[in-house]
């Protein structure tokens, strides 16, 4: 004999879900440092050192004279050699003028001016011991001066950029629940 039994099928409910996480940014701008260097003046200043030499003395102990005697002891000099030299030729003209004597006036006076002119010469004066050279120098120190003229800074600070998109959760059914109940067996084999 066959015994009605119940048969019971469940299904559980499955719940889907779409998940938007939310996005957080932040952005960080650049700031901006503006330097601006002024450059630094710098000023060197040499002034001349000034040198003095006085020779008068010197020139004086060797004979040498100023500019005045010089010029006035030239001109008599060259005075006396222009006379002296006017008389020479004067006397050589009386010696060629006298051809008679047969003398060969010309070898003769060739021969005495250059004998004339071993014998003359320049002949420097005796040194003296003191030396009469005064020299005074003068030196004049260098002024440096620098201006320094610094640094400006002008930043610009720009606030960081937040940006929130929340998220978002939806649910949706995948299965829905059942239960199916069944009745076996005998004559109540019916659904319900």
């Amino acid at each position: 004999m066959q015994i009605p039994q119940i048969r019971m099928e469940s299904t559980f409910a499955q719940l889907g879900l779409n998940i938007n996480k939310p996005v957080h940014e932040i952005k960080q701008p650049q700031a901006e440092m503006n330097l601006r260097q002024v450059p630094a003046i710098l000023n060197i200043e040499q002034a001349r050192t000034i040198l003095q030499i006085d020779s008068s003395q010197a020139r004086a102990n060797i004979g040498i004279m100023t500019n005045v005697q010089f010029s006035d002891s030239s001109a008599d000099y060259g005075k006396q050699k222009a006379l002296q030299a006017i008389a020479e030729k004067s006397q050589e003209g009386d010696r060629l003028m006298r051809i008679y004597t047969k003398e060969n006036v010309i070898a003769s006076i060739g021969r005495e001016k250059g004998l004339r002119a071993l014998e003359g010469g320049y002949t420097p004066p005796a040194a003296s011991t003191d030396e009469g050279v005064e020299i005074s120098i003068e030196l004049k120190p260098v002024v440096i001066s620098v201006q320094r003229n610094g640094m400006s800074i002008d930043p610009v600070t720009r606030p960081p950029e937040f940006s929130y998109t929340p998220g978002k959760v939806e649910p949706y059914m995948i299965q829905y629940n059942s239960l199916k109940i069944e009745a076996v067996g005998g004559q109540l084999d019916q659904m319900m």
